[in-house]
């Protein structure tokens, strides 16, 4: 007779553990957000939006500090306020009581991204008025998107995309500007990226953060930054990333195009906000999720305008689980065990007495992780 175990963890756990989409209902108190996140630990960044009422965008970075607020669809500068965030936690963050991120019947949407190596990182600096100036990062793979911001001061949120020459602005709505000073000519590199001594992303004595956003294309990678030519039509380009994306933050590159936010968890990819205004969440049916990526099904000028450049940045959705038995074993109670649910591990235990030309299994442990 011979046994042996088999430890089995469901989907892409590692998706879930780096990024967050997280839904929730304001209380008015102090309430806490489990994303099972570690981002005491780990550090990273928490994006909130009220969807159901106009509000501003609040973000936080854990080297900031949950009272240091950013408001991406503004130029202002990091503001203390202890009312809006509580704290960082080790799974998750807490909002306190401003209506922008816990109002009372409000309903928000919440994005969390952790530090991690070809995932996310955040690099603040003092600004030293050199030009060149190489600033280390530790994504440790190629740069999709950058953005930097001055918090010491008002300034706007001027942004680097793999696919685009020059730089944008988060919150405007303007056409990429060609020109490419502001990173002293020169693109950042898996280690490093080089600013000039301009008042926006390096002036002697100002304060500045980083949020660099990787471009993994390995076909285990959890995000990719992009771009696509629309044409106009409903049956729209179709972009294939190798896996279905859970988050997409979606720009025309031409004027008077919104910066495009869209999750799976308020629906199908199809429900979006934008990270340059303050306004409501609205329903689109412009673009479709799909096994591999996704596609545009209308012609609308801020998704699909004929001959048009858009940039995206998508992260990978986590995978369905699955798991199918060889029909040699012959399971205790008559039925093959379902797959563990995503991140969850379970154990099995196989025994033959012919060889291994015929097994009995059992699980033998439930959601050991």
């Amino acid at each position: 007779v011979q046994s042996f175990q088999l430890e089995v963890t469901g989907g892409t756990a590692e998706v879930a553990q780096n990024f967050s989409t997280t839904l929730y209902t304001g209380t008015g108190t102090t309430q806490t957000i489990t994303n099972n996140i570690d981002l005491a630990g780990d550090g990273g960044i928490v994006w909130v939006k009220c969807r159901s009422d106009t509000a501003d965008h609040r973000l936080i970075d854990t080297d900031g500090g949950a009272n240091n607020i950013l408001t991406p669809n503004a130029n202002s500068a990091y503001f203390n306020n202890s009312t809006i965030f509580s704290s960082f936690n080790s799974d998750g963050f807490s909002v306190a009581t401003d209506v922008a991120t816990n109002g009372s019947g409000r309903t928000y949407v919440s994005w969390a991204f952790k530090k991690e190596p070809s995932f996310f990182d955040v690099v603040t600096y003092t600004g030293d008025g050199t030009n060149p100036r190489t600033i280390s990062h530790n994504l440790g793979c190629d740069v999709g998107f950058m953005v930097i911001k001055r918090t010491d001061s008002t300034s706007n949120w001027h942004l680097w995309h793999r696919s685009v020459t020059g730089y944008a602005e988060l919150n405007l709505t303007n056409a990429w500007n060609s020109y490419t000073g502001l990173w002293a000519d020169t693109n950042p590199t898996s280690t490093s990226f080089t600013v000039d001594n301009n008042s926006v992303v390096n002036a002697s004595g100002a304060t500045y953060v980083a949020y660099l956003f990787a471009h993994d294309d390995a076909a285990d990678g959890l995000i990719q930054c992009g771009s696509y030519t629309g044409n106009g039509s409903t049956d729209g380009p179709e972009i294939n990333l190798g896996w279905q994306p859970q988050w997409l933050l979606i720009k025309g590159t031409s004027g008077g195009n919104d910066w495009n936010l869209l999750d799976n968890k308020r629906g199908t990819i199809n429900k979006h906000l934008y990270a340059n205004d303050s306004s409501i969440e609205y329903d689109t049916d412009a673009i479709e999720a799909t096994n591999t990526g996704f596609k545009l099904v209308q012609s609308y000028g801020a998704w699909n305008a004929s001959g048009d450049t858009y940039i995206y940045i998508a992260i990978r959705a986590a995978s369905e689980p699955d798991i199918t038995w060889p029909s040699s074993i012959e399971w205790t109670g008559g039925s093959a065990p379902s797959a563990p649910a995503t991140g969850e591990t379970d154990v099995y235990t196989l025994v033959t007495d012919d060889g291994g030309t015929s097994y009995t299994g059992i699980k033998s442990i439930d959601n050991a992780s």
